[in-house]
């Protein structure tokens, strides 16, 4: 698609731009100066190679995964166990009277099974305490004005940011929220009708990057939540087994 001096170019800006960018301090001279190196790079682009450039980026865009399974199944356990504990801890509460009727070694191991769910609750309240965390997560791209989303494809980019969204709205609300909306429509229109190809292409590298970026942190957090929850449950489990071991050799 690019000759061997243009990417020979490509390489050059590439390197100069990771060495200006380590000296660099502040998140508005990281945008500004990232910005003016992407756009450099992407004017050594032949405009005859844009079009190929961009359904390049469409379809690789178009097969990324940004969601993964793994989170859904282990905050559906976790939502299960603290279900099961709500509803059995009355019902124990109840029955505990009875309880002491049984034998002694019958009450040991049913003080087990009651330690093992009690730790699985932990675990539980755990896990969904540092999903929270996550999901309230700023990703570094937030930070950005001109590395961030781009504008075609997330309304960070193209609405404003002082649109009044509370739940319970004044009449001037409503009216400061209205004229935002047709300022903000005025411009995206305006942007639509006079994005050229080399802009186009640089808004779907741009978004086609941060999604990249945005899979990463969701892989890594659900890895996350899987560890936590199968650590927790193996030292549940072992504690749970170790206990009852120890009843039955008669040590406990």
């Amino acid at each position: 698609m690019t000759s061997e001096e243009t990417l020979k170019s490509i390489q050059v800006l590439m390197e100069k731009a990771r060495a200006s960018l380590q000296n660099k301090n502040s998140l508005n001279d990281i945008d500004r100066e990232t910005d003016k190196h992407v756009d450099e790079i992407l004017y050594l682009v032949e405009q005859g190679d844009l079009d190929t450039l961009l359904k390049l980026v469409r379809d690789r865009r178009s097969k990324l995964a940004l969601s993964t399974g793994i989170t859904d199944q282990v905050l559906g356990v976790c939502k299960q166990v603290l279900a099961f504990g709500a509803a059995g801890l009355p019902i124990g509460l109840a029955f505990m009277d009875k309880a002491r009727t049984l034998s002694v070694l019958t009450q040991k191991f049913l003080a087990v099974i009651g330690v093992f769910y009690g730790e699985l609750v932990i675990v539980s309240l755990v896990v969904l305490l540092v999903y929270i965390l996550q999901a309230r997560f700023r990703y570094p791209f937030l930070y950005f004005d001109r590395l961030g989303n781009a504008w075609p494809f997330f309304y960070y980019a193209s609405v404003s940011d002082h649109v009044p969204r509370n739940e319970f709205q004044t009449s001037d609300d409503t009216l400061k929220g209205a004229r935002l909306y047709a300022q903000d429509f005025v411009s995206f229109v305006g942007r639509c009708l006079s994005e050229n190809k080399r802009q186009e292409a640089r808004n779907e590298l741009q978004q086609y990057f941060l999604l990249l970026a945005y899979q990463g942190y969701v892989n890594q957090f659900s890895l996350r939540l899987a560890n936590l929850f199968a650590y927790g449950f193996s030292g549940a489990f072992i504690t749970a087994a170790a206990l009852a071991f120890l009843i039955m050799i008669g040590s406990l």
